[in-house]
C-alpha cells in the first residue's frame, strides 16, 4: 500500500511539474487541426437523392411476385447508375473534366436491404456541381433504362439537394486529434526529460536511491 501511495505521489509531483507543457502542446495541437482543417483540407459538399424502382404495373394491387421482381431490378439499376455509358452523358452534358472512373469514386449508391428506394449521393468540392451531377445521373440513368429495359422503371421519391455545409472534413474530429496528438508529444518529451534527468529530486526519492534512514537536514550557512 505504501509503494502505491509513493508512486501516485511521484505521478501527482510530475504533473504538476509539466503541467504548463501539457496545456500548450494540447492547444497548440488543437489549433493545428483547426487551421490544417480549414486551410489545407478542401471541403467536400454531397448532395442526395433517393430514386424509387418499380415497373410498370397496370393492376391497382401488386402481387407478392411483382413486389420481389421489383426489388430485383434494385441491383440492376445500382450497375446502370455508375455504368460508363451513364456517367458518359454525365461528363458530356456538364463539360466535366474527370474521366468516368473519377467520376464513378463521387458517386455512393446505397439501398437497405428488401427496399425498392435507391439513395444517390454525389460528392464533389462544388456543392452546385454536386447537384447539378445528381440531376444528370438520373435524367441519363432514366434514358438508359428506356434503351436496356425498354421501360422507364424510376421514380424520383426526393429531388437532388444542395447541402450549404460540407460533409468532409470534420473539423471536429480533426481538431480532436491534433489534441490528442499534442498530448502524445507532451507524454513524450516528459518521459524522456525525467529519464534523463540527473539531480535528485527530494529526501524521499534521496532514501528510496540509497536504502537509508533519513536522520536530519543540515541548514546551509
Amino acid at each position: 500500500m505504501e509503494q502505491k501511495t509513493i508512486e501516485l505521489a511521484d505521478f501527482l509531483y510530475v504533473l504538476k511539474k509539466w503541467f504548463w507543457l501539457i496545456i500548450i502542446l494540447c492547444i497548440v495541437g488543437a489549433m493545428s487541426g483547426f487551421v490544417i482543417s480549414k486551410e489545407f483540407m478542401t471541403p467536400i459538399y454531397e448532395s442526395q437523392s433517393q430514386l424509387v424502382i418499380k415497373q410498370e404495373n397496370k393492376k391497382d394491387m401488386a402481387t407478392t411476385t411483382e413486389t420481389q421482381s421489383n426489388i430485383q431490378l434494385v441491383n440492376t439499376y445500382k450497375i446502370i447508375l455508375v455504368s460508363p455509358t451513364v456517367l458518359e452523358t454525365v461528363i458530356k452534358n456538364l463539360d466535366l473534366p474527370e474521366t468516368t472512373e473519377q467520376l464513378a469514386k463521387q458517386i455512393l449508391i446505397e439501398n437497405s436491404k428488401d427496399s425498392q428506394v435507391l439513395t444517390v449521393n454525389v460528392l464533389n468540392a462544388d456543392r452546385e456541381l454536386a447537384k447539378q451531377i445528381n440531376q444528370q445521373l438520373i435524367k441519363a440513368a432514366t434514358k438508359e433504362s428506356d434503351k436496356i429495359m425498354s421501360a422507364n422503371n424510376i421514380r424520383v421519391l426526393t429531388e437532388p439537394t444542395e447541402n450549404m455545409s460540407p460533409v468532409k472534413p470534420n473539423k471536429t474530429l480533426v481538431i480532436g486529434a491534433g489534441f490528442i496528438a499534442g498530448l502524445l508529444v507532451a507524454i513524450f518529451i516528459i518521459v524522456i526529460k525525467e529519464t534523463m534527468r540527473q539531480h535528485i529530486r527530494d529526501e524521499k526519492e534521496l532514501r528510496a536511491i540509497i536504502k537509508a534512514t533519513h536522520l536530519g537536514n543540515i541548514n546551509q550557512f
